[in-house]
């Protein structure tokens, strides 16, 4: 047969955000650097392996990412001048969705303008099967892709276990020079409310053995330093003892290197992160044997500080000094329980710089907005995973008792941009980006994007920690003291700005410049439009 495999053509981001800000380890030479993948996209994994299936079979298989022309129609593409048989496309997001009907409309063409040869399957795929179907006459595979029946072939393969094709994807625009993926259990005996994964992995399978795959791909790839497990729940598995083991085998205990010219610390990442709950002294014991780094820990509600800080406290207790830790905001809880989470970690940084000469502990946090996938309220899908909030000021003190909005949940992820994505373990730049107060913090929730983005040019104050430069203009504190002065008062003048604003809509700011007479607030307004 001949193969198609398609990524549709997202807007991605990859390793960059998280290892910027996350230290790596130092080589023989004593010099730090940076991996090679740390700015590329993730691989689709699903479709990797799907290539080694049919190539496995003698199939003739072909990668492409987003809508080509020449590879959905070229007739003598393969030497017997056919067209593919089979077209298999990936899907990610539900907020891709525009993306991913656009790319499988369009490679209709490929396999004749028939929708039997095309097989669809993924995240997006998996939560919404009817909405695609509906859309596209195709409907998806969902869940796991285990036996070659649910794609319409004989065999007792498990394509999910089968060791991924890397010689599909370019080296130069994805994470594969130093990288390698892979699970050691797949689901989650948890049934957050916010998650996708019991729709994705609906099956807790608590032990899958790497071992081959892993030694499969150093024999076609060699020795890579990295891997990302992508296990979305490991500490709940009973068989945690023989997942360790296995991974010691395999070389990633530590101080272990690699067999490389010249030899690297062999690390790995429980990317989805580690679930405080189940983070005891027997479960640390074992995870400590390896060398993880960064450790990732779930901090998802302040109601969950004693929780989270004994793991953290605990893990530190046993060598970790690296923490890139979630942290899950615009679900059910407020910006003021974000900020003191917040805190919290800074505080902890704080204390081990303290206490600590050479090897203190460095907490990254990643705020992760919550988007649902439901509707609020209703069945239907949420394609596009926006927030569903009330903005109108409504008769809330908003300087008390603050919820998220659009302008909001966009300026965290501004603040975040700072540090790649995180909010920087080092406490003063961490203080700086946050504000030193909760009720600076909110200001900076409802400030033009125009001055977040660029504080050093609008920012009056010069931090001792930063590198030298020229105080900015003071719009910035102009902003906050302007603020300010309206959260206080709490007034229908007040609740005329955050109407204007909290949308994150140009649109809206504009026929609010149309109507508004108060002159000090058309003094801010045209600043939300040079975001």
């Amino acid at each position: 047969m001949r193969v198609l495999l398609v990524e549709p053509q997202y807007r991605r981001l990859g390793l960059r955000e998280e290892l910027e800000a996350v230290d790596t380890p130092t080589e023989q030479n004593g010099r730090s650097r940076k991996p090679a993948d740390y700015s590329l996209w993730y691989p689709p994994l699903g479709l990797m392996k799907l290539a080694r299936f049919h190539k496995d079979r003698g199939d003739e298989v072909k990668f492409i990412s987003g809508c080509d022309a020449i590879m959905a129609s070229l007739p003598d593409l393969f030497s017997s001048g056919a067209r593919w048989d089979r077209v298999y496309i990936a899907t990610l997001f539900t907020f891709n969705w525009d993306t991913i009907v656009r790319t499988i409309s369009f490679y209709k063409q490929a396999v004749g303008g028939t929708v039997q040869n095309i097989f669809v399957g993924g995240i997006m795929a998996s939560l919404m099967p009817q909405d695609l179907f509906e859309e596209t006459g195709i409907y998806p595979i969902t869940g796991i892709l285990n036996s070659p029946f649910q794609i319409r072939l004989r065999g007792n393969e498990i394509i999910d276990q089968m060791v991924p094709d890397y010689e599909i994807l370019d080296p130069h625009k994805y994470a594969i020079n130093e990288t390698y993926y892979a699970y050691t259990s797949r689901g989650c005996i948890n049934q957050c409310a916010w998650c996708g994964v019991p729709q994705i992995e609906p099956t807790f399978v608590p032990y899958i053995d790497i071992k081959p795959v892993i030694r499969s791909l150093r024999e076609r790839h060699g020795d890579k330093p990295y891997l990302k497990l992508m296990d979305n729940n490991v500490l709940a598995s009973p068989r945690l003892e023989e997942i360790v083991s296995d991974l010691e085998e395999l070389g990633y205990a530590r101080n272990c290197i690699t067999e490389t010219r010249p030899p690297r610390q062999r690390i790995v990442d429980f990317n989805q992160g580690l679930d405080a709950s189940y983070l005891d002294e027997r479960r640390m014991k074992l995870i400590s044997k390896l060398n993880v780094r960064p450790m990732r820990i779930a901090f998802d509600r302040a109601s969950e500080k004693k929780q989270y800080l004994k793991a953290v406290k605990l893990a530190e207790s046993y060598g970790v000094t690296n923490f890139s830790n979630y942290m899950l905001y615009n679900w059910k809880d407020s910006p003021r329980d974000l900020y003191e989470r917040l805190v919290i970690n800074i505080h902890l940084n704080e204390e081990s710089r303290k206490t600590k000469k050479k090897e203190f502990a460095a907490i990254y946090s990643y705020p992760m907005r919550f988007a649902p996938i439901m509707k609020e309220g209703s069945n239907p899908v949420n394609r596009k995973r926006d927030v569903f909030r009330n903005e109108g000021a409504g008769n809330r003190n908003w300087l008390d008792d603050a919820c998220w909005t659009q302008r909001f949940v966009r300026n965290v992820e501004i603040m975040k941009g700072a540090a790649h994505g995180a909010i920087s373990s080092t406490p003063a730049l961490a203080w700086r980006t946050i504000g030193k107060s909760y009720e600076e913090f909110l200001t900076n929730l409802y400030m033009p994007e125009r001055l977040l983005r660029n504080r050093n040019k609008h920012e009056r104050q010069v931090y001792r920690f930063e590198p030298k430069r020229i105080a900015g203009d003071g719009k910035v504190e102009d902003f906050r003291g302007f603020m300010l002065r309206l959260l206080r008062k709490n007034n229908e003048r007040f609740r005329m700005f955050h109407s204007y604003i909290s949308l994150n809509s140009t649109g809206q700011v504009r026929r609010a410049m149309r109507h508004c007479n108060d002159k000090e607030i058309l003094q801010w307004l045209p600043f939300y439009l040079m975001d």
